[in-house]
């Protein structure tokens, strides 16, 4: 296992991540969209794979043979990329490359994007409303700016919208460390996540994964 600016990578066979009826995300750099598929076939010896097309939006992705693609899969809470590249494309399945191994992300370890969006907090002891702004997010947690002193306590995080369509909700947090206080006189704080679900959190992830992606790619529509 290897450390890599704090995110420990482990290299594992694919053969040990990847079956046959696997839900996979497939992402696609180049078009900076992150689709939905299913593995169909696996072919370890000869270094294939049959996938559903992928889906986005409801719509099939338009792809290209020679493609590059990576394949994102959620094993046990850890976030597994395969990196591979489309070899065919038919009617029902598309054909990539299987390679012999993959990136496991160590479970409960997370990227972190700068991002700042409007959220509110509740102090259940104290019935009252927090108003907030993030400086980073991740699946793990959020940095937050804030006009209130928080206490070393739990607060619930009652909305935080990441996106019109990804509205974070009835989420418990943790104050865990005091940051610093900026020249506005906010006080900055950073708080993790207590009770997400392993679906809630699959799609944190798979939003961070497709911010990252279109941050490299700011000149291209959607």
């Amino acid at each position: 296992m290897e450390e890599k600016n704090n995110i420990y990578i482990e290299k594992v066979k694919v053969n040990t991540i990847l079956y046959n009826g696997d839900l996979v995300d497939i992402e696609l750099p180049q078009q900076h969209i992150i689709g939905n598929s299913r593995v169909l076939e696996l072919d370890f010896k000869k270094k294939y794979a049959k996938i559903l097309p992928p889906i986005y939006k409801n719509q099939r992705i338009k792809l290209h043979n020679n493609e590059k693609i990576n394949i994102r899969v959620y094993n046990k809470g850890s976030n597994v990329m395969i990196k591979s590249y489309i070899l065919d494309i038919s009617k029902d399945h598309i054909l990539i490359y299987l390679p012999a191994y993959c990136y496991k992300i160590q479970k409960r370890i997370f990227f972190r994007i700068p991002i700042i969006r409007n959220g509110i907090l509740f102090d259940e002891e104290n019935n009252k409303l927090i108003p907030f702004e993030t400086r980073d997010f991740s699946a793990g947690g959020i940095q937050i700016a804030v006009k209130e002193v928080l206490d070393n306590k739990e607060y619930l995080l009652k909305s935080l919208a990441l996106d019109e369509d990804f509205i974070l909700n009835e989420i418990k947090t943790q104050v865990v460390r005091y940051i610093d206080e900026n020249i506005f006189g906010e006080k900055l704080y950073g708080l993790k996540f207590l009770n997400l679900d392993y679906e809630l959190e699959k799609n944190i992830v798979r939003y961070v994964n497709l911010y990252t992606i279109k941050a490299k790619h700011p000149n291209q529509g959607e």
